[in-house]
């Protein structure tokens, strides 16, 4: 294999190998953008497909004809309509701005349903909320008929109300309530308990889906989910890529690169096409023929090929250079050469024949290592 044909092939291993480590690692990263093939995300968020999460519930409220949107970055200054639904489902944070508009919202006539363990914002946005407990129980089944005719609902029980403060009960089991109800404005604020009715992992039991529904109201309602309580900001552009979808994009662009390099014309003198070769063995014997013809002193023309016949036996039998007549005599015997043959090496030619002799000779010779005289 030529040293061309090597490289070549070289680069194109080097180029299959970088090819196959860059699709895996751009596999690996688009993975890990979009969560992995595992469920994930943040509880009470409606892209989060773990347990504790609502994007069951947001494909179901689409399904019965809710216009469904998510809201990220801060509540305060959002143009949120007064006939909408409001999911703002275990926040993380609100700001004493979100709770302005949260309330200015529901007064113009919104539906907000919020919920959540250890509910902080309950004195921000009603004198009198209810007050919570972290021991709910795990079914209620006394569900005000104006959510819908449901029969029981089943829960974590990770929390409950023991007095409903201002508001109405709409949904208990004895002393313990689930869900109540404040009338402000022309809208109203449902202040949930306990939100596991409504995540992934429950919404599916005993009426928890009906239950789910009831809270959105008529399907003709556009129901929206508030992100921006999850740190999910309000990005545009480059901003908006999350990071994992960068880093993906990044590897793309130096596969992209290598690929381009690997293909390119490299710098300095273009390969030769073929590679150069000797002069025809036939040509050869030609012009020897001719330089022969044209000598005067035979024996003195092809003293130097005799003595590289001698070099040559000397170096296939390993000995040295400058061995006597004698042990290069013995060499050549040893490696099969005949006695006119040995007689061409040492003795001056006389005659055609014993030219022609010493020129097969010294062309078997060359055969056999590739080298000239």
């Amino acid at each position: 294999m030529t040293k061309t044909r090597t490289r070549r092939f070289g680069l194109g291993v080097m180029l299959v190998l970088g090819s196959i480590i860059a699709v895996n690692l751009l596999a690996s990263g688009v993975d890990h953008a979009v969560g992995g093939r595992e469920p994930s995300g943040v509880a009470g968020s409606s892209y989060g497909t773990q347990g504790s999460g609502l994007a069951a519930l947001t494909a179901l409220v689409a399904h019965y004809g809710h216009p469904v949107a998510r809201r990220t970055g801060s509540l305060a200054g959002a143009n949120l309509g007064p006939t909408t639904t409001l999911f703002v489902i275990q926040p993380q944070t609100l700001t004493d701005a979100d709770d302005a508009a949260l309330l200015e919202f529901v007064t113009a006539g919104g539906r907000l349903i919020i919920g959540g363990s250890n509910p902080f914002y309950l004195h921000r946005l009603r004198d009198r909320p209810p007050t919570w407990n972290a021991n709910g129980e795990t079914t209620y089944e006394e569900v005000d008929p104006r959510l819908g005719r449901i029969g029981e609902v089943e829960t974590a029980g990770a929390g409950a109300w023991t007095a409903p403060g201002s508001g109405i009960v709409i949904a208990h089991a004895g002393d313990s309530a689930l869900l109540t109800f404040d009338r402000v404005g022309r809208g109203g604020i449902f202040f949930l308990a306990d939100p596991s009715p409504l995540e992934n992992a429950y919404l599916a039991r005993a009426d928890n889906a009906a239950f789910a529904l009831g809270l959105a109201g008529d399907a003709s309602r556009p129901v929206e989910f508030a992100e921006g309580v999850h740190g999910f900001g309000e990005k545009r552009g480059l901003g908006a890529i999350p990071t994992p979808w960068k880093l993906a994009l990044a590897i793309l662009a130096l596969a992209a690169v290598v690929l381009a390099w690997s293909r390119g014309r490299r710098f300095g003198p273009p390969d030769r096409p073929h590679r150069e070769l000797p002069p025809a063995r036939a040509e050869y014997v030609r012009a020897l023929g001719t330089s022969l013809e044209r000598t005067r002193d035979p024996a003195r023309a092809l003293a130097p090929m005799q003595h590289w016949a001698r070099l040559h036996v000397a170096r296939r039998a390993h000995i040295r250079p400058d061995a006597s007549p004698e042990e290069v005599d013995r060499a050549a015997i040893a490696l099969g050469y005949g006695e006119s043959e040995r007689a061409a090496i040492w003795y001056p030619p006389t005659d055609a024949d014993s030219a022609l002799t010493l020129g097969r000779l010294v062309s078997r010779m060359s055969q056999h290592d590739g080298r000239r005289p």
